[in-house]
């Protein structure tokens, strides 16, 4: 009777034994984990730079239109700015008549984008890219790309190209083979 009166309480110190994982499958699940972070790492770190150029071009492409709707709601010249500061860079919308450097409200790109400077065209003076939109929307002196890449190296290019005298404009992106123009993206 002693016996089967202690029954329940050695299965559960038997079970209690045998809870719990050893070293080895420890050291299993640890590798598993590893490998899994060296094949998801390089690829997370591409898709965050190819969203960051994606969205620093999008921002381009904003700014190039509001400079337009600007030209043709005023009724006057304005202007499309891109400059380099420091360690990140900067666009601006303002009439033409207005000095680039006295602009107040630059917009701030992603720091970790980069302006492709041999994949770039559009109009420049005195370190700072422009386009100027006259009263009517149509592009004054210069069509243009501005091209945008990645501090990384991580992602494809991406880029604006004002493309007609009209004030066309339009997104693109690297290609493998150079357009008519030399250009790789387009």
């Amino acid at each position: 009777m002693k016996y089967t009166q202690y029954r329940p309480l050695i299965a559960y110190l038997n079970i209690a034994k045998s809870a719990g994982f050893t070293l080895l499958e420890m050291m299993i699940v640890l590798v598993i984990i590893g490998i899994l972070g060296a094949i998801a790492a390089p690829s997370w770190n591409r898709f965050r730079a190819e969203r960051q150029t994606t969205m620093a071009r999008d921002e381009l492409h904003q700014g190039l239109r509001q400079a337009q709707a600007a030209s043709l709601a005023q009724r006057s010249s304005w202007r499309f700015s891109l400059r380099q500061q420091t360690n990140h860079w900067e666009w601006a919308v303002h009439p033409d008549t207005q000095n680039a450097s006295d602009v107040e409200a630059w917009q701030s790109l992603d720091a970790n984008v980069l302006l492709e400077a041999s994949d770039t065209t559009l109009a420049q003076r005195q370190g700072i890219y422009y386009v100027r939109f006259g009263y009517r929307g149509d592009v004054k002196y210069r069509l243009g790309t501005v091209t945008v890449t990645s501090r990384s190296g991580l992602a494809q290019n991406r880029c604006v190209v004002v493309s007609t005298l009209l004030g066309a404009t339009r997104k693109g992106r690297e290609h493998l083979y150079p357009n008519g123009n030399g250009r790789y993206c387009y």
